[in-house]
């Protein structure tokens, strides 16, 4: 799996090679490790590979989820595996810490001192107890199928054990382990390709507590290691809430905002007399400037409240007293400043509206359905994110505003595009005039056009700004801001600029409610287990588990990274925790 610093993964499509010969690495004798090593080398350089051809480069920084049971013996050989495929120093992540991560990511409240069962059942079976920590989770106890079979045979010879019953005696030799009585762990969960209903009801029967099954059963440790964040990370720590970023998503807008409804005032035209209710005239100017205006108005005072807000009540450095409650009194304070700016939002389009009808004296009906209704989806989409901010006061990352930050190249085109149509419409200001005469040299306009190339390239720029909005891989940014851009700067006209506009305006708006739907959607990736849910398959009448016929050992190459039973490349929103950088491979 490729992960990038915007929180998004691309599962890699590897073959998987042959088996790892033992079982388990090992890297004491040569004769043991040199297949060994070979086979992993095999699989990494695969890995390696793919991550070059997506990302164009060899990753930053490579984790390698391995087996919680894998010891200090086993890890050598990861490396020199991994040394051998051109990956340099990697990280090795246990993967029931990886899960544990998984569900941090997914919403999931865990406080430090809580302790996790985890149960992945993959080839084979394995049983980890996990103690949350501050800065994340520590390995209590390990017991895989290999052990149990070790013990058994040691102790009189091999005997023979149903499958249930082999997975309730490595869950149960795991919990003594750790010391842990029936009905002691705050969470106990399943993951793999194996788990469903069966699991479920023998985790129940041993550990006396209803389990969690993992919705995304195979790619759990990946994509937990990726929500972790890359190696030498360390704990998810508070980001600074006022960074250069934060300031810019704030202040760009706020221009763009008064200077497109500055060129709506100077370059609209009045016709009719004055205070006569008779006749009380006409304005020909840029609506879609003004629709556009009060749009980017929303932005900035939204995104500024909230800044604000964090920035007001960020605890000084070095003062940890009450870190938690204060950290859980900013957030919800974050949200009512998300509410009040979408309120706030609304209320500067009614602004906008109401200075121009008294400057142009006219009703302040048509001026306010082109300034406040576009806003009003995105006011609607920014108060249903202060509701999910409130539920979740846990911000990915750790700060509200970086999450949450509108990018500026968007609002940069988007503004200077409105800012070269509404030219074209009203020829204000007259500081554009030079270019537009240049323009008109290299792409002589129709005869009787309003729109000219000033404005068709307005038109352009606004489409790429849409793009950008829409989409976030590169592939898709191009697979939809070329033949946007072009069609818009080649069909723009004079009465659909206003359509143009309003258009943006609901692009601004999914844009924010695709930031809801991620921070709605990701703890339904955890579920528990219920009557005829998908993750848990059919009923069975017989408690099994696992989909594999050949029982196989929890060594293979499938517990490395899960390679077996990926359904092809496919991308995930593994959630933010990595600094700004290149991309990384799991």
């Amino acid at each position: 799996m490729v992960a990038w610093p915007d929180g998004t993964a691309t599962v890699l499509p590897t073959a998987a090679p042959a088996s790892i010969p033992g079982g388990q690495p090992n890297a004491d004798a040569d004769a043991a490790s040199g297949p060994t090593v070979a086979v992993l080398a095999q699989l990494f350089g695969q890995v390696a590979q793919g991550a070059a051809a997506l990302g164009g480069r060899v990753p930053d920084a490579v984790t390698v989820v391995v087996p919680a049971a894998w010891g200090t013996r086993q890890l050598p050989a990861v490396r020199r595996a991994a040394a051998a495929a051109g990956l340099g120093m990697v990280e090795v992540l246990p993967k029931a810490v990886a899960v544990g991560w998984h569900l941090l990511a997914g919403g999931l409240q865990l406080e430090p001192g809580a302790v996790v069962l985890l149960c992945v059942v993959d080839g084979g079976c394995a049983a980890t107890v996990l103690r949350r920590t501050r800065e994340g989770f520590e390995v209590v106890s390990s017991v895989d199928e290999e052990t149990v079979a070790a013990d058994m045979t040691a102790a009189g010879g091999p005997v023979v054990w149903s499958r249930d019953g082999l997975l309730r005696e490595v869950v149960r030799r795991a919990m003594t382990g750790a010391q842990l009585a029936p009905g002691m762990a705050d969470l106990v969960c399943a993951a793999g390709p194996g788990a469903n209903a069966a699991v479920g009801r023998d985790l129940a029967a041993v550990c006396g507590v209803e389990p969690l099954l993992v919705a995304e059963p195979v790619l759990a440790g990946l994509l937990g290691a990726v929500q972790r964040g890359p190696a030498g990370g360390g704990p998810r720590v508070a980001q600074p809430q006022a960074g250069r970023r934060e300031l810019v998503s704030v202040a760009l807008p706020a221009l763009w905002s008064l200077g497109l409804f500055g060129q709506f005032l100077a370059g609209a035209q009045r016709y009719g007399p004055r205070e006569k209710l008779a006749a009380p005239g006409m304005v020909l100017a840029s609506w879609g400037g003004l629709a556009v205006a009060a749009v980017f108005g929303l932005v900035a005072v939204a995104g500024g409240l909230m800044l604000a807000t964090s920035v007001r009540h960020e605890p000084a450095p070095g003062n940890s007293g009450g870190g938690e409650v204060l950290a859980w009194v900013r957030h919800r304070l974050e949200a009512l400043a998300l509410a009040g700016g979408a309120a706030g939002g609304v209320a500067i389009a009614a602004m906008f509206s109401l200075v121009a009808a008294s400057y142009f004296d006219l009703d302040v009906g048509p001026l306010l359905r082109w300034s406040v209704l576009p806003v009003l989806p995105a006011a609607v989409v920014v108060l249903g994110l202060a509701v999910v901010v409130w539920r979740r006061p846990d911000p990915p990352g750790g700060s509200w505003p970086a999450h949450l930050r509108f990018p500026a190249l968007p609002v940069l085109l988007a503004g200077f595009g409105m800012l070269l149509i509404a030219f074209d419409e009203t020829g204000s200001p007259g500081l554009l005039r030079p270019l537009a005469w240049q323009l008109e040299q290299w792409l002589p306009p129709g005869r009787l056009t309003i729109i000219g190339p000033v404005g068709r390239f307005g038109g352009l720029c606004i489409g790429v700004a849409v793009a950008l909005l829409l989409a976030r891989r590169l592939v898709a940014r191009l697979a939809v801001g070329i033949p946007l851009a072009l069609l818009l700067a080649g069909t723009l006209a004079w009465r659909v600029t206003g359509t143009v506009a309003v258009g943006f305006a609901l692009v601004v708006a999914w844009w924010w409610a695709h930031r809801v739907l991620r921070l709605v959607l990701r703890p339904l990736l955890l579920r528990a287990p219920g009557p005829g849910s998908p993750s848990q398959g059919p009923e069975q009448s017989e408690p099994t588990y696992g989909d594999h016929p050949d029982w196989a050992r929890a060594g293979q190459i499938g517990d490395l990274d899960e390679v077996p039973g990926w359904p092809g490349a496919g991308s995930f929103d593994a959630g933010p925790g990595w600094p700004a950088g290149g991309g990384a491979a799991r």
